[in-house]
């Protein structure tokens, strides 16, 4: 599938010297194909909520090991796939991202009416709600469950992660569920996810999760913190490309497009750009240490043009692919099967 690169001049509106990130289809929606991976971090208190914040995550110790999320597809949805072998199901469309419960062993949770968890595109302040309605299907019994949801782009500013990572133009999200079982009385369950969202990053770059059998209990206990993987291992790469935005913010450049497939990839994975204008062009590959193990264009000036190159990664594991494209930096990640 192709990634299309917005030039974000022009599109983002500085606000008090920060210019506010907005979360799009393009850039955040879910993707067949991708491999999202997460490690658990020490409890992180999830802070303030505001314009040009900064969560400071710095001192999370990571307590756990690897966690991965493939996405594939499912019928007419796409499936969010855990080490668990538990499936979340999602429709996932240029508009928004509805989530339809999910199947694991023995049981499963559908709701025949969906909860909305992100509108595209979705900037600070805004925000919606609604309510949800299904049931879970067990052997052959089913348990009507029902609820209301929410969420909202409650902050933005900058990050600090471990290993030295900071991350600016971050974006986060606060959704909140509340869920009622009917088994023969009603049983509540709430859950609030804080979710902060880079530029640089498809998936959330870090996640806190609170959640009990009622919002104040959520609020009180029961918290966990999560990490992506990507972020965390390769800070060399994992740096915000500001640039000079508030210079160039009448430039609109055109698109670029990308692509790195097959991936996962079991050989060889096919790295392949359009550059619409003449650019300074670099492309890497690292490892999740933040290793440069290949420079597949190094700060070359490229005239516009179709690009293609091959990369082969010696052996199994997770590697991450650096673009450079004048001021403006992506990383997309690769995992070799």
């Amino acid at each position: 599938m192709k990634k299309i690169i917005m030039s974000s001049f022009g599109l983002l509106a500085a606000v008090s010297g920060m210019a506010q990130p907005t979360l799009t289809y393009a850039k955040h929606g879910l993707r067949v194909g991708d491999v999202h991976q997460t490690r658990r971090v020490t409890t992180a208190e999830p802070g303030a909520s505001g314009a040009n914040v900064t969560w400071d995550f710095s001192a999370c110790k990571v307590t756990g090991d690897v966690q991965s999320e493939a996405l594939e597809r499912s019928g007419e949805h796409i499936a969010v796939r855990n080490d668990g072998n538990v499936l979340f199901q999602f429709d996932a469309t240029p508009y928004g991202n509805d989530y339809y419960g999910y199947a694991a062993s023995g049981y499963s949770v559908v709701y025949e009416n969906p909860a909305l968890k992100t509108r595209y595109p979705f900037g600070f302040l805004d925000q919606h709600s609604g309510e949800f309605q299904g049931y879970i299907a067990q052997g052959n019994s089913k348990t009507t469950v029902e609820g209301t949801y929410s969420s909202e782009v409650d902050g933005y500013g900058t990050l600090k992660l471990p290993n030295g990572v900071t991350l600016s133009n971050v974006l986060r999200v606060k959704t909140t569920e509340v869920q009622k079982r009917l088994y023969g009385s009603v049983v509540s369950s709430a859950e609030v996810k804080y979710l902060w969202y880079s530029q640089d990053f498809r998936y959330p770059v870090f996640v806190t999760i609170e959640h009990g059998s009622d919002l104040k209990e959520a609020k009180d206990a029961n918290r966990s913190s999560y990490v992506n993987v990507a972020a965390l291992s390769a800070p060399a790469v994992a740096v915000s490309n500001t640039g000079n935005k508030q210079q160039a913010a009448s430039v609109n450049l055109p698109e670029i497009t990308y692509d790195i497939y097959p991936n996962p990839v079991k050989d060889a994975a096919a790295i392949t750009y359009k550059l619409p204008y003449d650019a300074k062009v670099s492309v890497a590959v690292y490892t999740i240490t933040s290793a440069c193990v290949r420079k597949i264009v190094n700060n070359e000036f490229q005239t516009a043009g179709e690009y293609a190159y091959t990369y082969t990664p010696a052996t199994p594991g997770t590697y991450f692919v650096r673009f450079a494209f004048g001021d403006k930096a992506y990383i997309e990640q690769i995992v070799k099967k």
